[in-house]
């Protein structure tokens, strides 16, 4: 696989260089066992969750694979970069990453990160979209035909689909989907570039399917999509405002 450009975020205009404030974000991360997209330059892709940070020893403990062979290509890896997936954007990045024993099992261990990005932006507010009749449905090309899954929520960023059962294979971590499209009640199908920015089990069904919440990120947006997406937006906060 290809390698991937990841972006500094040393000299990012939201970048925190103060350690204290740095533990204290991670130490947070780690309290809400929030979900953490790990990516490597060599274009492996993990959902993980900060375990602990200890400032004494310098350390961030971070949950692995189960996966044996993933872990041992992240471990390899000399650029790595972990993002949140929702709610207030968090970045960072390491150039080495350990594999080590802790009391309730194996983990990875990076070095306190010297920078950190944290944004809070509107593009990253994300809002549930409608179920039942006005679901908003996007259709991904797989193959010869289309894949028609629901939209669970939508924001300038990107949006999350809830596929039920095993994915199919089309969704790998970081892998790019061309060629689809969202159909908007006002416009009708819009189309989009989308990359997977993070696979995660949500729920399970009655009939004991798993349910899987895929996030994919918008790539390449145009002003009139943004607009788009910004306008259906502004309508479900109105909707939901007024059941209220």
């Amino acid at each position: 696989m290809q390698s991937t450009m990841i972006p500094r975020t040393d000299n990012s205009p939201f970048a925190l260089h103060n350690r204290k404030e740095i533990v204290f974000i991670l130490d947070d991360l780690a309290k809400h066992h929030t979900a953490i997209n790990l990516d490597t330059q060599e274009g492996i892709g993990l959902v993980t969750a900060v375990l602990k940070v200890d400032a004494a020893e310098n350390a961030v403990y971070l949950d692995i694979s189960a996966d044996a062979k993933t872990n041992e290509k992240i471990r390899n890896s000399r650029q790595i970069t972990f993002t949140t997936q929702t709610g207030i954007k968090v970045r960072w990045q390491a150039t080495q990453m350990q594999l080590v024993t802790l009391a309730d099992g194996e983990a990875f261990s990076m070095d306190i990160p010297s920078s950190l990005e944290r944004i809070q932006r509107r593009e990253y507010f994300r809002m549930i979209s409608h179920f039942g009749n006005k679901t908003l449905i996007c259709k991904i090309p797989f193959g010869a035909r289309f894949i028609e899954v629901p939209v669970a929520d939508i924001s300038v960023g990107g949006i999350g689909i809830d596929v039920k059962g095993e994915p199919p294979e089309i969704f790998a971590q970081s892998e790019m989907l061309e060629g689809c499209a969202i159909d908007f009640p006002s416009v009708g199908p819009v189309p989009f570039r989308f990359r997977i920015c993070g696979i995660w089990i949500s729920s399970q069904t009655k009939s004991g399917e798993q349910m899987h919440h895929i996030g994919l990120e918008f790539v390449g947006l145009g002003r009139v999509a943004e607009g788009i997406i910004q306008r259906h937006m502004v309508q479900l906060e109105r909707e939901r405002s007024s059941l209220k």
